[in-house]
């Protein structure tokens, strides 16, 4: 072997065993998107997760289900990270999370309330938006209600109840309904009413039904446990399950006709519990409007706004559609300056 021949195996050796020993290029770690929901909006939800995750493939999207006012602690409370927040009330936005850890919200849907029921609840053929409250206070019916403590399901379903009183000229619906049957309060000054929600809300009887979200109390419909439940259209709809009917409500009770804000909805005030004087909430009812924000700490702002024009644009609301929720088209914000710039032609300037 030439001296030659010799050299170029020992540099061939030497490049066979260092890329044989070399490891191969780290690939880049995949972007996660961090999404915390509630459950009415998840069909619209999942959809455009489909077309971002095609249009998108190097980002992951990570999606947690939640009460709204517990996925908002989870950011403000216990320090979790997350892209888009979204929540059944956009009003409770501000009180929970702004400053520190939000500063816009986006309102982008309507929703309204009403009653759920099956073919096996009693007096199915009787009820109607007219006597559902006469229905709900017969001694042999058996009703269910999301905590209100918990997050806007129960705080709104309330302010239905509340609002009964004044449209159907009965005072004594809140009482017997609520009142008669829970630790939960209610006082009138001057036409305006506060409802006032204990940290016990002790059910005084049997016939009433609470639980942290109304999507646990349309199964016991079915199963005969309870008759009726309080919830949204979307969430009855969306999350409900196969069988499930529902009251059509008058505008003055359902919290769907924004002309109604000022002159009757903001008439109802409920105070939430809360352990600390600072984490105190009072809602003044206003229409049922569904809401998100991007927190200041997002991680992954620029994911948050490509998902966002998706969900905001025809996937999204026509997926919203489909269970019953009114998009708003545009959305609205707190502050349009705000808003990413690429949701900006989605967007308009809200009150």
């Amino acid at each position: 072997m030439s001296l030659r021949d010799s050299i170029n195996l020992a540099a061939f050796t030497v490049c066979a065993v260092l890329a044989g020993c070399s490891k191969p290029a780290a690939q880049p770690e995949p972007k996660t998107l961090v999404i915390l929901h509630h459950g009415s909006p998840t069909p619209a939800i999942e959809a455009a997760e489909k077309v971002f995750q095609e249009k998108y493939p190097g980002t992951k999207v990570l999606r947690e289900k939640d009460d709204a006012l517990a996925n908002m602690r989870k950011v403000t409370d216990l320090g979790k990270l997350a892209d888009i927040v979204y929540t059944d009330d956009y009003s409770i936005i501000p009180p929970v999370m702004f400053p520190k850890y939000a500063d816009a919200w986006i309102r982008y849907a309507h929703d309204e309330m009403t009653i759920a029921y099956a073919a096996n609840s009693k007096y199915a053929n009787e009820i109607n938006g007219d006597n559902w409250y006469k229905i709900l206070q017969r001694p042999d019916v058996k009703w269910g209600i999301a905590d209100p403590n918990a997050g806007p399901d129960g705080y709104f379903s309330l302010g239905q109840i509340m609002l009964s009183n004044i449209y159907y000229k009965d005072n004594s619906i809140f009482k017997n309904l609520i009142a008669a049957n829970t630790a939960i309060t209610a006082t009138e000054s001057g036409g305006r009413y506060t409802v006032d929600c204990p940290e016990n809300l002790n059910p005084k009887s049997a016939r009433v039904i609470i639980r942290p979200d109304p999507e646990t109390l349309y199964p016991m419909i079915l199963a005969g446990d309870i008759d009726y439940a309080f919830g949204y259209m979307g969430s009855v709809i969306g999350e409900g399950p196969a069988g499930i009917k529902t009251v059509k409500l008058p505008a003055q009770v359902n919290l769907s006709d924004l002309s109604l804000v000022s002159s009757l909805y903001n008439r109802v005030t409920i105070n939430l519990f809360s352990d600390k004087p600072e984490r105190k909430i009072s809602v003044t009812l206003g229409a049922k409007a569904n809401g998100l924000t991007i927190p200041l700490n997002a991680p992954n702002k620029q994911a948050a706004a490509d998902y966002l024009q998706i969900f905001l644009g025809p996937v999204g609301q026509a997926a919203l559609q489909g269970v019953h929720i009114t998009p708003l088209s545009p959305a609205e914000t707190n502050d349009l300056s705000k808003a990413p710039e690429s949701l900006r032609p989605l967007l308009k300037q809200g009150q």
